[in-house]
């Protein structure tokens, strides 16, 4: 009887960590040890550099325009060989490339158009995101995809379908991979957040739209998170358009490509 018992016991420990696993194997944003795309302390921190360069300026008014280090993290969404067209960018190489050709901005002023008395010099912080946060974000787009016509593509001029999506709806899924990534907690109104330093960062996508097709009902995106994604045949290749157009209105404003996120 014991060795039943025991028997019974594993068998239903086996059965428990089988669930778990296979319901973490479907989920972004793991934050398992030794995981590759977790990116904890991404960014530098400028802060005691501030503060030194803000010493110096208060004893020397002499120095103009104020130095000020500006951080700018690029996140790259769907450059790992795994979104549109299995594009790839190596992200050190676009560091040197922005470090290169855009070290510094001075901003003016909005009602003069005079330059003011402060200089920024950047600095470029570029890293992947993962191919499980691509597939989540790409799921969340989808589904938030509502017919509205047809427009004809600028390239081809070719009639095809238009579909638009609420910024707003996709918005807390870009939240979560902007938590994970910086190790913030997410949740609540990012507005109250204002007042703490944060990291800034720029999400650059590059979505599969066959993947993504609001008619392709084939697509298994959960089974995609962490499996394999093959390289795209020639003919393959010439499908990526997808045959539709999908735009960006946030909060019933015009139709974009990009947007401010709240809070940002």
């Amino acid at each position: 009887m014991r060795l039943i018992e025991r028997l019974l016991t594993v068998i239903v420990l086996v059965c428990v960590i089988s669930v778990l696993e296979s319901e973490s194997a479907s989920e972004a944003y793991r934050r398992d040890p030794g995981h590759p795309q977790w990116h904890h302390g991404a960014f530098h921190d400028v802060k005691d550099s501030v503060r030194s360069d803000l010493r110096r300026m208060l004893h020397s008014r002499a120095e103009v325009p104020f130095q000020v280090p500006l951080e700018v993290n690029i996140v790259l969404i769907g450059f790992n060989g795994d979104g549109g067209y299995r594009y790839s960018i190596d992200s050190q190489k676009l560091e040197e490339f922005l470090r290169v050709g855009f070290p510094t901005h001075r901003p003016s002023c909005l009602e003069t158009g005079e330059l003011l008395d402060i200089e920024h010099h950047i600095v470029y912080n570029a890293f992947p995101a993962g191919q499980p946060e691509l597939i989540a974000l790409e799921k969340v787009l989808r589904s938030a995809m509502t017919t509205a016509g047809t427009a004809r593509e600028i390239d081809f001029g070719r009639e095809v379908s238009l579909f638009e999506v609420d910024a707003t709806a996709v918005e807390p899924e870009f939240s979560k991979l902007y938590s994970y990534l910086f190790d913030i907690e997410s949740g609540g109104d990012p507005t109250e957040e204002m007042d703490r330093t944060m990291p800034s960062a720029i999400f650059i996508v590059n979505f599969d739209k066959v993947r993504m097709d609001p008619w392709n009902k084939d697509v298994d995106f959960d089974s995609l998170m962490y499996g394999k994604i093959n390289p795209l045949t020639e003919e393959e290749m010439k499908k990526q358009e997808g045959d539709y157009i999908y735009q960006y209105r946030y909060n019933g404003g015009g139709a974009s490509q990009i947007w401010l996120g709240s809070g940002r």
